[in-house]
């Protein structure tokens, strides 16, 4: 059986979009999930470049009606706009070193909190991006129904779990425990690191399944 793709060169270009967009969140993932099982692995920033990348690709598309966005200035605006600051972000994080403990304790303790003020500012930035990038994802229509919805579902499973861990790392009988503490920030982490999974992969499924208006033709030696 031949699929012939009815929709001509707008099909394509989603198909297209899709599967490397979806291939490169899901890339992202596995190498985050690689660092997760093996701390040091030699990764680099590469899962945000991958991240960012992906990002771009569904934002932009390899053409016109690739767009998750539809080339909305909006909705590609913020969703480019998450990808390229989220490798910013991680970039930062690798500035803010530990400070010296054996420094002066009033300018140590100034240090700390200067550098908890960043890590907020640049969580607070990145959520409200991410927010407007998946409304405008589901507004625009492209994605079909419900899985234009999808990136908004992963996000919100991703801040209650952080959510649920900044309140359970507010329980004195918890953190007085690393083992406990540890375990909390590494299965919010790994739920993060699923939800970007899932959405690539949901995005490799969507460009490979037959696109509505589709014709199935059979030649005579099936």
């Amino acid at each position: 059986m031949i699929d012939v793709d009815a929709g001509g060169t707008d099909a394509r270009a989603r198909r297209r979009t899709w599967m490397l967009g979806g291939g490169l969140l899901a890339a992202s993932a596995l190498l985050n999930l690689w660092v997760a099982s093996a701390p040091g692995a030699p990764v680099g920033i590469v899962p945000d470049l991958f991240f960012a990348a992906g990002a771009i690709v569904f934002a932009i598309g390899l053409g016109p009606s690739g767009s998750v966005t539809a080339r909305r200035p909006l909705g590609t605006g913020v969703l480019v706009g998450l990808g390229v600051w989220l490798l910013v972000q991680q970039m930062i994080h690798g500035l803010l070193m530990p400070p010296d403990p054996m420094a002066d304790m009033v300018d140590w303790e100034a240090r700390v909190r200067l550098a908890g003020m960043v890590v907020v500012t640049l969580e607070v930035v990145s959520l409200v991006l991410a927010i407007l990038a998946v409304v405008q994802i589901g507004r625009s229509g492209v994605v079909p129904a419900p899985w234009n919805w999808a990136p908004l579902w992963a996000l919100a499973v991703v801040v209650a779990t952080r959510l649920l861990a900044m309140g359970l790392l507010a329980v004195p009988v918890l953190t007085d425990s690393p083992d406990v503490l540890n375990a909390v920030i590494s299965l919010a982490a790994f739920i993060g690191i699923c939800a970007v999974g899932a959405l690539g992969v949901l995005a490799m499924v969507l460009a490979a399944r037959p696109v509505a208006g589709s014709t199935s033709v059979y030649s005579s030696g099936e």
